[in-house]
């Protein structure tokens, strides 16, 4: 009998139900969740496998939206043991430029990933910089992408036509539109790279707000659904609700960078805190929670992005020579438990909303993921809420000695990571090879 022919049966923790935790026992067959039993009652599922969970909270396994996995100095096997180690279970990789905007280049994106992944992945079709990236959507949307993007700061920026036909495409097809919102018009030339506070200020908020409204009004003429990545400001929440509250098909997501540091840090941390847009105000950290909170923002991303990891910035580069993104898929979901959930910003239910339910709607994978309940694949993270552990890297595939959070002493820990029934992340070790995780296609029904 093989592994994954197996039936498990999980014992001792308590397991989010959709509405609170509960001492139950999970009853996995084939990869799928077959039952939620009372305590009482799980002998009447004997398993050929038994593990003991006792006093630790079983919840959805992460859906990261946006993920760069396969580009940077990040690459498809050491990324996707970061998510595993990070309680993620399902990643949705946006590729580089020109990289995935045709039905050949989805198709090899789709087989080079499932020869390295060890969690499960979707592809987003593209990232949408030049008039001709918009050929193919129709086909890579009925193939299975997650959604498309566009990235307005490109080099040239993108044009108001090519956001125009990107938003009727989105209208024609139902294919989400994700937004990276900024207008290059905006930009300033920063003339004191002594200055902690240059490369925020050279980027101001209005570059993104003014983005945003734009799309919002361009997506409610034209009946189009889009998705704003990475808002990094309260008054891009207030447009976002707004676009809502007038039946606007928005939906919309931040990082916990943006959650957990403000443009201040900057003199701290220098270019590990770069990334685009830049940290805001703390008022607008504290905005975002607050959005986060109440359903303005859908989804925490990581928008996990590294370079140059092979020097694992020992000397910090200058900021101005330094590439923007920041690392996040080890650490987004163990921060924001600890500084969101356990600090009263977020409630437990929220937080599994944000990470887990409402990014596998979006993805249009909830038939399949995104809650633990049966019929649903088997996969959860585990987690200590009362377990202190020091932020550190993890081995060779680890990316934190990139973050700022390496050293931080966190108040919950991942204990392990489980795919389909499978357990691959135990703690301290990857547990299943290159290969495991397969690719997870978008349906356009049953959503």
């Amino acid at each position: 009998m093989t592994q994954e022919k197996m039936r498990t049966r999980i014992d001792g923790g308590l397991v989010w139900t959709g509405k609170a935790m509960q001492p139950l026992s999970l009853v996995i067959e084939n990869g799928k969740i077959a039952a939620l039993v009372p305590p009482d009652q799980a002998q009447t599922h004997p398993a050929e496998q038994v593990a003991n969970f006792f006093g630790q909270w079983i919840l959805p396994g992460g859906i990261d939206l946006h993920v760069h996995i396969s580009d940077g100095s990040e690459t498809f096997f050491p990324g996707s043991c970061c998510a595993a180690a990070g309680g993620i279970t399902t990643v949705m990789d946006m590729a580089p430029f020109h990289a995935c905007v045709t039905p050949e280049q989805f198709k090899a994106k789709v087989a080079l990933a499932e020869k390295e992944c060890v969690v499960d992945f979707g592809l987003i079709a593209g990232i949408v910089v030049a008039q001709e990236d918009l050929n193919h959507l129709a086909e890579l949307d009925k193939m299975g992408a997650a959604f498309f993007k566009i990235f307005m700061p490109a080099d040239p920026p993108i044009t108001t036509q090519i956001l125009w036909s990107a938003i009727q495409i989105a209208a024609r097809t139902g294919l989400r539109l994700a937004l990276h919102a900024e207008e290059t018009a905006c930009f300033q030339n920063v003339s004191d790279w002594g200055d902690p506070l240059a490369f925020p200020h050279s980027r101001p908020p209005v570059a993104e707000t003014s983005a945003i409204a734009q799309a919002l009004e361009m997506a409610h003429a034209a009946g189009a659904p889009i998705h704003i990545c990475h808002v990094s400001s309260a008054r891009s929440c207030e447009l976002i609700a707004w676009g809502k509250a007038h039946g606007t098909d928005v939906t919309a997501e931040t990082a916990a960078h943006y959650l957990i540091f403000n443009e201040k840090d900057f003199a701290r941390y220098g270019a590990r805190v770069k990334t685009t847009p830049p940290l805001r105000g703390e008022q607008d950290s504290g905005s975002l929670w607050a959005a986060l909170a109440d359903g303005t923002l859908d989804a925490l991303a990581c928008d996990h992005y590294t370079e140059c990891f092979s020097a694992a910035l020992k000397e910090p580069l200058a900021i101005e020579s330094a590439p923007a993104g920041i690392a996040g898929l080890e650490t987004s979901l163990p921060l924001i438990f600890a500084e969101g959930v356990s600090k009263g910003k977020l409630s437990l239910e929220r937080f599994v909303d944000v990470t887990s339910k409402q990014p596998a709607h979006l993805a249009r994978i909830s038939d399949q993921k995104g809650s633990l309940e049966p019929g649903k694949e088997a996969d959860f993270f585990v987690i200590d809420p009362g377990e202190e552990w020091k932020v550190q890297s993890q081995g060779a595939f680890s990316r934190i000695s990139t973050t700022p959070y390496e050293n931080w002493t966190l108040n919950s820990r991942i204990t392990q990571t489980w795919l389909r029934g499978q357990q691959v992340w135990d703690g301290k070790n990857i547990l299943k090879t290159a290969g495991y995780g397969r690719w997870i296609s978008s349906r356009s029904s049953g959503q």
